[in-house]
């Protein structure tokens, strides 16, 4: 005679093994995304700040990719960029090898401008910045105005933060975490995500598979999502920051953003900053286009040092 008892214990036992099964498989597989870093680190104000130089010349980019960046982003521009000039990557808090706390996009453009001090560099940069990082290029232009050769801004949100419409866009973003996080306990969604059985991130166009699936399993890391979380959260509560007409007088800007966006986040108000702007629109699909439309980022970018080479020899 079957003895219920035993059933129900053997199933339980079999739950169990399954759970910690999974569970060592989730923590065992974010180790491997969350670790994968490069670079260099300085610390300022009590964060250990991770960064890379990519390139040479007499220019520097400050590039600051949109909440949920990882040194994928990073890649992407690295393969396609080879102008005269050096882009300036970092790790926000809470991403990549940068250790510390929280700090708001003004204090990290306080701490990226002590940065630039130590490295004795000349205060002169470029600021490329997309979506959470053109807050921080933002505060940057704000703070110190004299600095500021030139600008492309990325779907720009800082006259929208705190207000109905990007706490509609933060929440869209972020509907699917916690979901995530407790199936994630037991390693589901990165098990479905690798099998194929289910694709989270269907709407992310990347050119090879090796890059999706790089993509996929950090943005399914318990502790990325934390940090995306976090600054998602910031956007939806903080205060706008508005824009300066004329603040950069006739240096060049240009504006990267779609025609949805544009909408609903009023982002033709950042053309005021410069006598000398530009709009250069993707489409409505592309997500982050640090990531997914590269080469559009460069070949503005090589614009905007074309400009400022030229005008040097006026």
């Amino acid at each position: 005679m079957v003895n219920k008892k035993n059933i129900i214990r053997f199933i339980l036992i079999v739950i169990i093994a399954l759970f910690i099964a999974g569970y060592l498989y989730e923590e065992y597989q974010a180790k491997i995304y969350l670790d994968q870093v490069s670079g260099n680190s300085i610390t300022v104000n009590q964060v250990e700040y991770n960064y890379e130089i990519h390139g040479k010349g007499d220019y520097i980019v400050i590039v600051d990719g949109a909440s949920g960046e990882s040194i994928l982003n990073k890649r992407q521009l690295m393969e396609r960029f080879d102008g005269k000039a050096r882009l300036f990557f970092y790790d926000r808090p809470g991403y990549g090898g940068t250790k510390g706390e929280f700090k708001t996009p003004k204090e990290i453009a306080e701490d990226l401008h002590f940065i630039f001090r130590r490295f004795g560099w000349k205060m002169e940069f470029i600021l490329l910045g997309e979506e959470y990082g053109s807050l921080v290029m933002q505060e940057y232009l704000h703070l110190y105005p004299d600095e500021v050769i030139g600008g492309i801004f990325i779907n720009p949100v800082g006259q929208m933060l705190g207000k109905d419409e990007i706490i509609r866009y933060t929440d869209m973003r972020s509907a699917s975490f916690s979901s995530k996080e407790i199936m994630g306990m037991a390693g589901l969604p990165r098990l479905m995500q690798n099998m194929g059985i289910l694709d989270f991130f269907d709407d992310v166009r990347l050119e090879n598979e090796e890059d999706l699936k790089f993509y996929s399993n950090l943005r399914l890391s318990k502790a990325f999502m934390k940090a995306m979380k976090t600054e998602l959260d910031h956007m939806a509560s903080a205060k706008s920051i508005e824009v300066k007409p004329g603040l950069m007088g006739d240096s060049p800007f240009y504006l990267i953003t779609s025609s949805r966006n544009s909408d609903r986040f009023n982002q033709e108000t950042y053309l005021s900053y410069s006598s000398d702007s530009n709009v250069f629109t993707v489409q409505d699909s592309v997500a982050e286009v640090m990531l997914e439309r590269p080469q559009d980022v460069v070949s503005n970018l090589y614009g905007i040092l074309d400009k400022i080479i030229r005008s040097s020899f006026r």
